[in-house]
């Protein structure tokens, strides 16, 4: 990659990967090592990470982790129990996150 695509800020460019490769790629590793099957099967691990997701308001993430949990058969009550469980877990400050996740859960046609 040209140096001065690191610089642009585009949004094509993983600016972590072009500044970091190494830890990025370690990153990315451990990352796939960690929430792929295992002794907790991918569905509940994606579903942590809806909870997760909401108690540390990243929106993104959120996003992200639904999409992941319904390519694993998510169902709309386990998504209610997630959601909640982070606002729970995390308070008020956390509806706003939970708000976006049923907005993004309408869009792909779970609720």
């Amino acid at each position: 990659m040209a140096p001065e695509a690191a610089q642009t800020g585009s949004p094509e460019v993983d600016l972590l990967q072009a500044n970091d490769a190494e830890f990025a790629a370690g990153f990315d590793r451990l990352y796939a090592q960690t929430w792929g099957d295992g002794a907790i099967p991918a569905k509940y691990k994606e579903l942590t990470g809806v909870t997760l997701s909401v108690v540390i308001r990243c929106a993104p993430c959120l996003a992200y982790h639904i999409r992941m949990a319904l390519a694993e058969k998510a169902t709309k009550p386990e998504f209610v129990d997630a959601i909640r469980l982070g606002i729970l877990s995390a308070g008020s400050a956390s509806i706003p996150t939970a708000r976006y996740g049923y907005r993004v859960l309408r869009e792909l046609g779970v609720l």
